[in-house]
């Protein structure tokens, strides 16, 4: 079973490496096939609960929300959601066995985790002066909550974090988590500040460590909820050891938009 979530984290780092080191248009497919996936195995869970989504209703969606906002820039957003709204009302009374709450679960996969991964893009193609740097600390302060959590829990783990939910997390594991991702965002801030011609405040790099500590949490406990809800273990068998790609990218989903929503609202004065 370890040398499974090893082979399988090895593979997945391995691809992520190439994601980067390739860029272009070979990153932008890879993303798109991601988040597809992540969309596949989402409505899988629903649909072991009972629920019946419209798949091609919300991989629609989910395209024309990249292509408006990532490819061609000209944000539609707004009349985009209208459209698929109105289709989506009108889907229920052309085909009656599916209800509004299928239609509900169909958009809300689009978005969640749908266009959740989408960030990548604009993290790694529109962060200047930054560049992919940015997006490689964002996976650096995300993956390094969920390792050093792991093992200061495994190590000092006493009182349970949230036991209704994931009963294996501890506070003291989400704290070592929490400080550990700021640190690592610390170290990576000081390198790019020597690497980089421009000035950077390292204490920005501190608060998206703080920011990757925090949410990446608050999106794997999201996501085990929601397997508790549809009552699964893991959303796939894509990475054997892990779970489907939800399973690994859960906290991703959290800390993709917030570090890029915080480079347009501190990074770009």
């Amino acid at each position: 079973m370890l040398l499974q979530r090893i082979l399988s984290a090895t593979i997945g780092i391995l691809y992520i490496i190439f994601m980067l080191y390739f860029g272009g248009w070979f990153f932008k497919i890879s993303v798109l096939i991601m988040a597809l996936i992540l969309m596949h195995e989402f409505y899988n869970a629903l649909i072991k609960k009972g629920y019946r989504p419209v798949k091609w209703l919300g991989y629609i969606f989910m395209l024309l929300l990249l292509y408006t906002n990532f490819i061609s820039l000209r944000s539609n957003t707004v009349i985009i959601t209208a459209l698929m709204t109105l289709a989506g009302l009108i889907i229920p009374v052309l085909k009656g066995e599916t209800s509004i709450i299928d239609i509900m679960v169909s958009i809300f996969a689009a978005l969640y985790p749908g266009m959740m991964i989408i960030f990548l893009i604009p993290l790694a193609f529109q962060s200047h002066p930054y560049g992919m740097n940015l997006l490689i600390l964002t996976l650096l302060v995300t993956w390094s909550t969920d390792t050093f959590a792991y093992f200061v829990g495994k190590s000092f783990g006493k009182r349970k974090l949230c036991p209704s939910i994931s009963p294996n997390k501890t506070i003291e594991g989400s704290l070592g988590g929490l400080i550990g991702s700021i640190v690592v965002g610390i170290i990576y801030g000081t390198v790019l500040k020597y690497r980089l011609t421009i000035s950077i405040n390292l204490y920005h790099f501190g608060i998206i460590g703080l920011l990757g500590g925090v949410l990446s949490q608050l999106g794997d406990l999201c996501a085990s909820s929601i397997k508790r809800f549809c009552d699964i273990k893991d959303f796939g068998k894509l990475m054997p050891g892990h779970g489907g790609l939800l399973d690994r990218f859960d906290s991703l989903l959290f800390t993709l938009p917030a570090v890029y929503i915080y480079y347009l609202t501190f990074l770009t004065q």
